[in-house]
């Protein structure tokens, strides 16, 4: 990336990966559906490097009469696992389909790839459902990958998975267009494509069976709203089982935190940021930490328990930090143990450098977007300006834990924005360490765009 050079936004594409972190402080919402905007050409019309290479193979029965035919490059990449197809990956336009249908999808030569649900607008046309060469979407089907994937909790999820952890990762689960989570005895449906309207009747009763929850509830991703509205996302709705309370406690490694499974945009506690929780925790003994875009604290109350000096929590809604004091009591910690300031976070890191305060480690995971009384920030434009931000205030041999939550930004823009920015400041980043997404998050191999989070821990010389 060329210095000073601006990162351009891309088409929105519906997610399968984790949306539900618009909740996150600074007024943010969705814009690629928090829904994630989408870079990587995936199975799309066209050519270009690092494409599945074709492989040779024996005849295949023709596709059925009325499916979907898609062009190589696509073929390509479903045979690789990708699961979308873009819809000017299509040869022919597809009338008639109901939404969610299940479409037979060929190459441009007939050879039989599979069967996807279809979406009659948007930029995802059709989201990979199977690919034997036979296929009925049934509740026989429906519920023994619901086993499967309670066979892979069960197996990597620390404490099993009652608690607080995801039980379906939409695609890579397969189930299209669904994520689901349980947050104590309640569970909370995403959905993130009209297309799954076509199934949720059948999948509610099964995870009844399967994971004997005390209610569901669904909160509707599939319609984009701009960062200033997110305030008017309605709740999420009850599906099954009784009411949940408005708010009740949650465990994550010995740690609480309350929880509203109702709200309309987040819970608020992320459970994809798991793994990055516990760095900080490791890496906090001792030291002053700021915490930015703090949200409900869960990052704060890992560097409370890791022994940091001093925490610091900036955010925009001063319910956060009430929310954050809750959390640090119902975990035994002492509710007044950080620092709460509420407020624009750029301008209190030009207080601190004015100042000449600075931390030992800065903690900054920011929305995709957020709008602070008229200012706004896009993850996807303006992590430079934030790189050098924090820069100045970062303790000399300091270090920073940068996350990045849009898959929009890849990994290579995201680190470029980094260096160019802390390079402004006179400073150089250097990654020590880093995580991604914990087991219950499982990614198709062939599908970075689900690899939307980024976590990296920076050494600034």
């Amino acid at each position: 990336m060329g210095a000073g050079k601006k990162r351009k936004t891309r088409d929105a594409r519906q997610s399968g990966g984790d949306l539900h972190r618009a909740g996150q402080g600074q007024g943010q919402s969705e814009g690629a559906g928090r829904e994630h905007k989408r870079g990587h050409a995936g199975a799309r019309q066209g050519t270009g490097k690092g494409r599945p290479r074709k492989p040779e193979r024996a005849f295949r029965p023709g596709v059925r009469r009325g499916g979907a035919k898609v062009a190589e490059q696509a073929a390509r990449w479903i045979r690789a696992g990708h699961p979308w197809v873009f819809r000017d990956a299509l040869l022919r336009p597809l009338e008639g389909v109901a939404t969610g249908a299940a479409v037979a999808v060929a190459d441009g030569e007939g050879n039989h790839l599979g069967y996807a649900l279809y979406e009659p607008e948007g930029a995802v046309a059709l989201r990979m459902v199977a690919r034997e060469r036979e296929f009925d979407w049934t509740s026989e089907v429906m519920l023994a990958r619901l086993r499967a994937a309670k066979a892979h909790r069960a197996r990597y999820v620390e404490a099993g998975f009652r608690g607080a952890a995801r039980l379906i990762h939409s695609d890579a689960d397969g189930f299209p267009g669904v994520a689901v989570d349980r947050y104590g005895e309640f569970l909370l449906i995403y959905k993130y494509a009209p297309a799954a309207d076509s199934y949720l009747d059948q999948l509610v009763p099964l995870l009844e069976q399967e994971h004997e929850p005390a209610g569901i509830y669904l909160q509707d991703r599939t319609r984009a709203v701009a960062a200033e509205d997110s305030h008017k996302r309605p709740p999420a709705s009850h599906l099954a089982g009784k009411t949940a309370p408005p708010e009740f406690e949650v465990e994550e490694d010995g740690l609480k935190f309350i929880v509203d499974v109702t709200a309309p945009v987040s819970p608020g506690l992320f459970l994809d940021l798991r793994e990055g929780r516990r760095l900080v925790e490791r890496i906090a003994s001792g030291r002053r930490v700021l915490n930015l875009f703090s949200f409900t604290g869960a990052l704060a109350l890992r560097a409370v328990r890791g022994g940091a000096a001093d925490v610091t929590n900036v955010d925009a809604a001063a319910r956060s930090h009430a929310r954050c004091r809750q959390n640090l009591a119902a975990s035994g910690l002492d509710p007044e143990a950080c620092e709460a300031l509420s407020g624009d976070v750029f301008k209190h890191l030009e207080r601190f450098r004015q100042r000449d305060r600075v931390f030992d480690l800065v903690v900054v995971d920011p929305p995709p977007f957020s709008t602070v009384k008229g200012s706004t920030f896009s993850a996807l434009d303006d992590w430079d300006q934030l790189a050098t931000a924090i820069a100045h205030v970062v303790a000399p041999a300091g270090e920073v834990l940068a996350v990045a939550n849009a898959a929009s930004l890849t990994e290579e823009e995201f680190l470029g924005a980094v260096g160019e920015g802390t390079l402004k400041a006179g400073r150089n980043a250097r990654v020590i360490a880093e995580c991604g997404l914990p087991p219950d998050f499982p990614v198709l191999a062939a599908f970075p765009e689900g690899k939307y989070l980024k976590v990296k821990l920076l050494s600034l010389a």
